[in-house]
């Protein structure tokens, strides 16, 4: 078995509706043919809430399909209005083909096995992957996302391997992991030290990491509430100022800027990643309404110009973050 213990990481024995740590004595419930190895309530999720919708969201997609699975959760849990159902459902279903051309490009370092994705989400890339014949392991803190995930994998002829688990818990054992992919998460997670310290822990020597996550000091709006200049705020001011503009919450949000990014993986895991601001890709703007189309496409222009591109750290709507572990030898390495 691939999951290992998130407390040891130790060998797991498999029950009738568990699977139990015989060194630590716990037990993971599987839920809705999911291990559950979520260990705290430090998330943006309550777990007993997600594991019920988890349930109705399976239920949905045996008798009525992939697509009406998908709206249910934007519907019932979210609390989108209709009409941004229908977008937001297309725009999922739309990303398998996004990340087909990302797997031809920067991403395709990342393609060894075994391969872990954290934030698996509804599964767009894990789905892209197993539609070229591609195993991988995906974590999620959402069940009700994974439930998604698990049936479009199927749909593709390909069995999933996910579990339910923290990033800031990885339930894997050290030095299993060639490819680790978590794409707009670290900005979400409770603990970015100890984030960045498990990704280093799963990979293997050599191994290849690879992230996107949303710019802290981005001119456009901050993509989760849609507020101005909230990056541009002392920490301790940004909740505030969210929630008197917006009326909403900004717990389980901190974007990262460039500078903080590199500090933050050479301090906890003492990794050098590279960082570079790529352009919004096509197929997504597509589906951006007519204005949003626009500025878009100006910024992809703005991002492609060399002097402009310079302007990235301080303007720069998201980055990407790769890299990758030391080798298992660096003073044989250092000779070749």
């Amino acid at each position: 078995m691939f999951w290992k213990c998130p407390l040891c990481h130790g060998p797991l024995d498999a029950e009738a509706e568990n699977l139990s740590c015989p060194a630590c004595e716990r037990r993971y419930p599987v839920v809705a043919e999911l291990p559950d190895f979520r260990v705290d309530n430090q998330a943006w999720i309550n777990f007993d809430d997600d594991r019920a919708r988890a349930l109705a969201v399976d239920e949905l997609i045996r008798t009525k399909g992939l697509e009406a699975g998908i709206y249910d959760v934007f519907e019932k849990s979210r609390k989108f209005l209709p009409e941004k159902c229908r977008f937001r459902t297309g725009q999922v279903l739309a990303g398998i083909g996004k990340y087909d051309g990302q797997l031809d490009g920067w991403l395709a370092a990342t393609t060894r096995t075994p391969i872990l994705e954290v934030g698996v989400g509804p599964g767009q890339m894990t789905s892209a992957l197993a539609r070229r014949g591609i195993a991988v392991h995906g974590i999620d803190v959402s069940m009700e996302w994974l439930v998604v995930a698990k049936h479009w994998v199927r749909s593709l002829g390909a069995e999933p391997s996910l579990a339910v688990a923290m990033a800031e818990k990885l339930p894997v054992a050290t030095g299993s992991v060639a490819s680790y992919v978590s794409l707009d998460v670290i900005e979400h997670v409770g603990d970015q030290d100890r984030y960045v310290s498990e990704m280093a822990r799963a990979l293997m020597p050599g191994g290849r990491y690879a992230l996107v996550t949303p710019n802290r000091f981005s001119l456009s709006p901050e993509p989760h509430v849609g507020v101005w200049g909230v990056g541009y705020l002392p920490r301790r001011y940004q909740g505030w100022w969210v929630n008197r503009v917006a009326g909403v919450s900004y717990d389980y949000v901190r974007l990262l800027s460039t500078s903080e990014t590199r500090k933050l993986f050479h301090r906890v895991a003492g990794l050098t990643p590279k960082i570079d601001f790529p352009t919004i890709d096509s197929a997504e703007i597509r589906l951006f309404p007519p204005f949003k189309a626009w500025l878009a496409r100006g910024y992809n222009w703005v991002i492609k110009a060399p002097v402009l591109r310079l302007a990235g750290p301080v303007a720069g709507a998201y980055f990407r973050i790769t890299g990758s572990a030391p080798p298992a030898d660096p003073a044989r390495q250092s000779h070749k």
